[in-house]
């Protein structure tokens, strides 16, 4: 059963009972007044009697009186007389007006079962007084009828502007529930109007609201799947640049020192082929450390088993025997201190790498310095800057640090990317926050 039915019959309900409980409280009201008259003219008719019987002792006929007082209870509304001689019989009869009579049960509903009233003559015999009641039910009968009518009009007439009002009212959730269901198949564009009763009103402003955002969620998704692709890509064309730069070039050589020290043995010439083995041994030397720094780049060995300051100190130390010119300032307490969970580790760590690499690469630096810290308020803090002067925007705002920007922030965390007052070096914030600590900062620049 749909809700708009259920409304409508829900208060159709609520007016045919109050309908009922009305007409019944009517009803018995009636009864009671109708009980109450009759009991005044039973009153007034005996006393009218008993006024006639007290005149008859002067009456030069007494049976002819008798016969006026009854006829003068032709036309009540209310009493019957009849008078009886004494053996029963009847000699008179009052005729009351003639009343449509109502349905046998009404009658007995609101039959007030009043009792007779018999006087004695002073003649002899007896003067019954009777209450007529059939007048009044049919009165009541009529209005019971009226009143039928106009609930049964009221509950019709009621029940279709409910239907009709909650008709209009609820219309705008046949537009919710296409929302919902495009929505759900991954569109969100959907809209509805924001329109209807003040309820549905906000709650269209809130799923338009929410469709918003997931359409700004599924367009960073996809943004974020791009720059993954790109940020793959370009490692993969780093791997690949270090293995033809690097190793090929020596596996090159060591074929070549392998087959020559192959033809030197032949001959004989074993210390000749000793000195193009020995030239074997440094080639794969130098391979093993090229692949350990791809590793290294990969995934940190130092990261996992020595920890966060290990890890840096060995970045710091790879930058530092390639820039001599450079000084590297490093303040990191101990894993301990910092007590940091393995994710959250890698995530410092990857954000001073490609700070790191920015600002040697790009900044031309004489000095970097680099500091994590644990807050007191909570949460830990990475800053990583330098002296240089790079020209335009760094490397961060491009597929670098915007990927890094992305990982903190699936930490809980906030990157941010700041330039000094002068216009010169720039400096990369990453703030993880921890449960109970103080809300990460907003980005300072995109």
């Amino acid at each position: 059963m749909s809700l708009r039915i259920r409304v409508v019959v829900a208060i159709a309900v609520l007016l045919l009972s109050g309908s009922i409980v009305g007409t019944a409280l009517a009803g018995w009201q009636a009864k009671q007044a109708l009980r109450e008259e009759l009991a005044a003219a039973l009153a007034g008719g005996r006393q009218t009697v008993a006024s006639a019987f007290a005149s008859l002792a002067r009456s030069d006929d007494p049976a002819r009186d008798l016969n006026r007082l009854v006829g003068s209870f032709d036309g009540n509304r209310h009493l019957t007389a009849t008078l009886l001689d004494g053996g029963d019989h009847i000699l008179r009869q009052s005729r009351p007006i003639p009343a449509r009579s109502a349905p046998g049960w009404f009658a007995a509903l609101f039959n007030p079962s009043t009792a007779t009233v018999a006087l004695w003559a002073p003649t002899g015999g007896r003067l019954i007084l009777s209450p007529v009641s059939a007048n009044d039910i049919s009165a009541i009968w009529a209005e019971f009828i009226d009143l039928a009518a106009v609930l049964s009009l009221s509950l019709v007439i009621g029940s279709a502007l409910v239907w009709v009002t909650v008709g209009q009212a609820l219309r705008p959730l046949s537009h919710f529930s296409a929302a919902f269901l495009r929505i759900g198949s991954g569109d969100y564009t959907a809209a509805v109007r924001e329109a209807g009763p003040s309820e549905l009103a906000r709650l269209g402003r809130s799923l338009n609201a929410m469709a918003e955002r997931l359409a700004a969620m599924q367009a960073r998704t996809h943004r974020l799947e791009e720059q993954l692709r790109t940020l793959q890509d370009e490692e993969r064309a780093d791997l690949a640049r270090d293995l033809h730069d690097e190793i090929g070039p020596h596996l090159f050589a060591v074929n070549v020192d392998a087959a020559m020290a192959r033809r030197l043995i032949g001959e004989g010439r074993t210390d000749d082929a000793l000195g193009q083995i020995n030239s074997i041994q440094a080639a794969v030397a130098h391979m093993q450390r090229l692949v350990r720094d791809i590793l290294g780049r990969l995934r940190p060995t130092e990261l996992i088993e020595l920890g966060l300051k290990a890890a840096i100190d060995e970045l710091v130390s790879f930058w530092s025997a390639r820039q001599p010119g450079v000084v590297f300032s490093v303040r990191i307490p101990d894993d301990e201190a910092l007590a940091l969970t393995e994710d959250a580790r890698e995530t410092l760590y990857r954000v001073v790498r490609e700070g790191l690499n920015n600002a040697v690469r790009h900044g031309h630096p004489h000095k970097v310095e680099i500091e994590v810290l644990r807050r007191e308020t909570g949460g830990v803090l990475a800053r990583i800057a330098d002296d240089g002067a790079p020209s335009g925007k760094p490397d961060g705002a491009g597929f670098g640090l915007r990927g890094m920007r992305e990982r903190v922030a699936a930490s809980n965390g906030r990157l941010s990317v700041s330039r000094d007052a002068n216009g010169g070096s720039w400096t990369v914030t990453a703030f993880l926050a921890t449960p109970g600590g103080e809300a990460p900062f907003e980005d300072a620049a995109s």
